[in-house]
């Protein structure tokens, strides 16, 4: 056996993991990405990335590969029976608008995402070390000792398990998923190939004996598409396993259409849908997150975006514990993830059960009323909307303090973008500053001249908003886009955190300069992992 040391020992190299090793990477934290699987996975599984995924997806450098990969405003095409009952739309009119640069839903399947995260990796001297599967682990107070299935040993000081459903680091540490589980809702799934089929919509037919049946071209995918079905159990409670040639069976009897054919299916699953989720992600040194935290129904493809922010959320604080901060930030993750994986477990479930589990009544009222409802084109923009994640918050979390105006964006609200010039007139963005791995101090006004240029420092970018070229900083952005998106008067100051939320909005620089000295400050004392439940003692798990 090899035993190495690292600071941070992320298990599971899907979306969630790969997003955090990226994160880590480029704040120069010394970490190991390991996965189970012999090499990277296949198959398309989540397919959309939401609009505040591509916002994390642009600070962590690879907004311009997934734009380039992936499409936007596929519309749906639902079907009754064997007739078309509603072509949705699935991008706005409009595009890009003030404070939200990426307002649509982007079209790419999970391979590719997790295959540009690892090449953004591999550019920042990170890898994945594959056919490592972690079997065994103990912690204590300073540190994980994790034992890989190839042999090696690590030591770490804190361990991530983004291992999927079936997490084994979950299993290790005994930590339940709550919830429920369809049993008599089971789907099959798989990418092949499709000919005869119009590539200009994703499609989808519900039929009256309750069946389903979805298909949706893949971009860049070299002719692959998505295939989707229900499927029933046996007298026994048997399932098929999923083949081309059921597929084809299916494709034909459901969808009606002649001179069709699916061939070269690249990856075959099945799966039924599940609603649970873990009560903690913190276990002490031992951290949960994406599906080894929480699993829920595809319903509004929230899946992968809900993988990769818990990743965003994680990855700064860790890097902070590690310099120095007092490791209650640590805490903040689950009291900030938590209630947003239990809204989408909640959510999701509703709009499963509105659209698959229906039978009498319920079945009628969704032919006959929602249906129709969607044809309306402010209908669908609420329903993107709801499932674009920018309005996710932490307003309750520790790290936000509470306080603020009644309009605009408060504390614990996503930080927009906006649009202006630097002083000498180029084009300038928000976003462009606030990318990187550090905070950022907005000042309304030359009022906050003095502020900014007491609390500028290693970790705080600072930049002054103003109207003119008048300014008092040597970083500014020019415009009224932002004091009118944040409706922001002259001497405010706005602390936006790593992960692109405002963790202070007040007038006064003392306010600022506590938060920051208390959240990024050593404890005035030595301090000890906690967990999120009561015991300091040395855990032990294994397999």
């Amino acid at each position: 056996m090899t035993t190495g040391t690292t600071q941070v020992l992320v298990a599971g190299a899907g979306p969630t993991g790969l997003t955090l090793s990226v994160d880590l990477a480029r704040r120069g934290i010394d970490h190991l990405l390991v996965d189970a699987g012999q090499a990277p996975a296949i198959g398309s599984r989540g397919k959309g990335l939401q609009p505040r995924s591509l916002e994390v997806l642009d600070d962590l450098g690879v907004i311009d590969e997934i734009l380039a990969n992936g499409t936007v405003g596929l519309p749906l095409r639902v079907y009754q029976g064997h007739e078309l009952a509603v072509e949705l739309a699935t991008a706005t009119a409009t595009g890009a608008r003030p404070g939200v640069p990426y307002p649509d839903l982007v079209m790419l399947p999970e391979w590719r995402v997790e295959q540009i995260l690892r090449d953004r990796l591999t550019a920042l001297g990170g890898q994945v070390l594959y056919g490592a599967a972690l079997s065994a682990f103990t912690q204590d107070e300073d540190g994980v000792t994790a034992t890989l299935a190839n042999g090696q040993i690590v030591r770490a000081r804190y361990l991530v398990g983004s291992d999927g459903g079936h997490s084994t680091v979950r299993h290790l540490l005994d930590a339940t998923m709550d919830g429920r589980t369809h049993d008599d809702q089971f789907f099959l799934v798989g990418d092949v190939k499709i000919q005869g089929l119009a590539a200009d919509a994703s499609s989808a037919w519900f039929g009256e004996d309750g069946s389903y049946l979805a298909v949706a071209p893949l971009p860049n995918a070299g002719g692959a598409w998505q295939y989707q079905a229900s499927v029933l159990p046996g007298a026994d409670g048997s399932v098929p396993e999923p083949t081309l040639e059921i597929f084809r069976e299916q494709f034909s009897s459901r969808s009606g259409h002649t001179g069709v054919t699916l061939t070269d299916a690249t990856w075959l699953s099945r799966y039924r849908f599940n609603a649970r989720m873990v009560r903690r992600y913190r276990y002490g040194r031992v951290f949960l997150a994406g599906d080894a935290a929480h699993v829920h129904s595809p319903a509004g493809g929230q899946g992968m975006n809900t993988g990769i922010q818990d990743a965003y959320n994680l990855g700064w604080k860790l890097a902070a514990a590690l310099a120095g901060a007092s490791e209650e930030i640590l805490d903040s993750y689950g009291a900030e993830r938590i209630p947003v994986a239990a809204k989408v477990l909640a959510d999701s479930s509703r709009g499963f059960e509105s659209v698959f589990v229906l039978k009498g009544l319920r079945r009628f009222l969704r032919d006959h009323v929602l249906f129709p409802l969607i044809k309306r084109p402010a209908i669908i923009s609420r329903m993107l909307a709801k499932t674009s994640q920018l309005d996710i918050a932490y307003p309750d979390s520790p790290l936000t303090v509470a306080g603020g105006p009644r309009r605009g964006p408060k504390a614990g609200d996503r930080a927009p973008d906006a649009r202006g010039t630097t002083p000498d007139g180029a084009p300038l963005r928000l976003f462009d500053v606030t990318r990187g791995p550090h905070w950022t101090l907005l000042g309304f006004g030359v009022e906050t001249t003095h502020p900014l240029a007491t609390l500028h420092g290693t970790h705080v970018s600072v930049l002054q908003v103003a109207d003119s070229g008048q300014t008092g900083c040597p970083k500014a952005l020019i415009g009224q886009e932002a004091p009118r998106l944040y409706r922001a008067r002259p001497g405010t100051l706005v602390l936006i955190r790593p992960d692109g939320y405002i963790a202070v909005r007040s007038d006064d620089a003392r306010v600022v300069a506590d938060y920051l000295d208390r959240t990024l400050s050593p404890p005035a004392r030595p301090h000890r992992a906690r967990s999120e439940n009561a015991g300091r003692r040395r855990q032990r798990v294994r397999r």
